[in-house]
């Protein structure tokens, strides 16, 4: 079988590895809805929570620790 002026340009390609995006949780309420501080550049190490108004460095990544904040706050904010 003689291949195909097609196949003898083919080139194989690398398979892509897919990069698994890790799930950010707030550590005041829970929520993943949790992004970057906007603004300047100084301000990259900073998250912020728009469910809750959080803004700090630290995060979290643990789901069943999110969950158990999640019900939590949502107690504590009944309360107010």
């Amino acid at each position: 079988m003689n291949p195909t002026p097609e196949d003898a340009n083919h080139v194989p390609r690398p398979e892509h590895k897919t990069q698994k995006r890790s799930i950010t949780f707030c550590p005041r309420c829970g929520s993943t809805n949790v992004f970057w501080a906007s603004g300047l550049p100084q301000l990259w190490s900073l998250w912020e929570c728009r469910s809750c108004g959080y803004r700090g460095a630290l995060i979290l990544k643990d789901s069943k620790l999110a969950e158990k904040l999640q019900e939590d706050y949502a107690k504590k904010k009944g309360n107010r």
